[in-house]
């Protein structure tokens, strides 16, 4: 992205097609910024917003994709476009998760996205996860539910979860029971908080269950702590981003977690609704464990598709989030972006509940 145009580059199996879009670097900073401000609020409608970016970022390259027959768009993001939630983007009918699967990888994407990963019926699972309140952090409800509804206990005490394995929960959630865990499963799920400070990257941090930080400097100087982990899960806020201004630090937790070792990641943009979350990661879960076939970021995009169809919608729709830090919401008053009519259908239709979970990596 230079100061006056933006470059854009699709690779397809035979071809590498460059284009380029006059616009200048504040102009599509602004569009960025309006669009996460209609997303980040569910009173505000995205998809003005959300066409504007579609017509810079997707509408240059549609021959490329028809040609292509393209199914899944792996992005390589630069600058403020490491912001956007892609499946998010509207086309003047649809949102672009109706359409295509959406991946996104970074540089520590390189040496995983070649792996062959291991076939669903292989996964096992461990399930961490902080319900209580510490401090500033509210209480998180639906996180026992979440990790209940995905992992079923390895000793056979409940059958209800997806994935057999190991929960930890709250006071069981520590570091030292973490690392005892590590190496003997090959998907980890995180429901918690995550601390996340803008500017102030060294001190992020996700909580544990006994109200104890664990800072990501601590993670990324100490041994690899994913080895061998196929996905990991961060079910929190903003753990693919971080400080930078420019986007540079999704170059965040989640990247963080794939230098560790971890295949592929699954994380979030912004503060995400605590009911909501646990509906849609089960699906996940669920989706990609009854139809092998499906790669990873297929089963996201069908359980991102339920909640914005009503096909599953048993959560309510709330904004209690997964952060201490208020979901930005721009004020009503004087704004000129225009109003969300919820769906009674479809009452986690809006992109704030599905849209900011992004695949970082190895997709398949």
């Amino acid at each position: 992205m230079g100061a006056d145009r933006l470059q854009i580059i699709v690779t397809t199996p035979t071809v590498q097609a460059p284009h380029t879009v006059e616009i200048t670097a504040a102009k599509l900073n602004a569009l960025v910024g309006e669009f996460r401000n209609s997303v980040k609020d569910a009173r505000l409608d995205p998809r003005p917003a959300g066409e504007k970016l579609y017509e810079v970022l997707v509408k240059p390259i549609e021959g490329d994709l028809a040609g292509a027959n393209a199914k899944t768009l792996v992005w390589s993001l630069d600058g403020t476009l490491r912001y956007v939630p892609i499946s998010a983007l509207w086309d003047g009918k649809q949102y672009l998760v109706e359409r295509f699967q959406n991946v996104v990888i970074t540089l520590a994407s390189r040496s995983k996205v070649a792996r062959e990963p291991l076939a669903v019926s292989q996964w096992r699972g461990l399930g961490l996860g902080v319900s209580k309140g510490w401090g500033s952090f509210p209480p998180l409800a639906a996180v026992p539910d979440e990790l209940k509804g995905i992992i079923r206990q390895e000793n056979g005490a409940d059958e209800r979860g997806v994935l057999v394995g190991r929960r930890l929960l709250d006071a069981d959630f520590t570091r030292s029971n973490l690392e005892r865990a590590l190496g003997r499963y090959s998907v980890i799920h995180i429901a918690r908080h995550f601390d996340f400070l803008p500017g102030k990257e060294k001190s992020y941090s996700l909580l544990l269950g006994d109200g104890t930080p664990l800072k990501l400097d601590t993670i990324s100087s100490s041994t690899p702590l994913f080895d061998k982990v196929e996905l990991l899960t961060l079910s929190a806020c903003n753990t693919a981003t971080g400080g930078d201004s420019e986007g540079a630090e999704v170059e965040g937790f989640g990247v963080l977690a794939q230098k560790q070792g971890a295949l592929a990641v699954l994380a979030t943009l912004w503060e995400v609704a605590d009911a909501s979350t646990g509906q849609l990661m089960r699906e996940f879960y669920r989706l990609r464990e009854t139809n092998p076939q499906w790669n990873k970021a297929e089963a996201l995009r069908q359980a991102q598709l339920e909640l914005l169809t009503g096909q599953t919608s048993t959560a309510a729709a709330t904004n209690t989030e997964r952060s201490h830090i208020p979901v930005e919401i721009v004020s009503g008053k004087g704004s000129t972006q225009p109003r969300y009519t919820q769906d009674a259908k479809a009452p986690l239709a809006h992109p704030y509940y599905w849209a900011p979970f992004i695949l970082i990596g190895n997709w398949k």
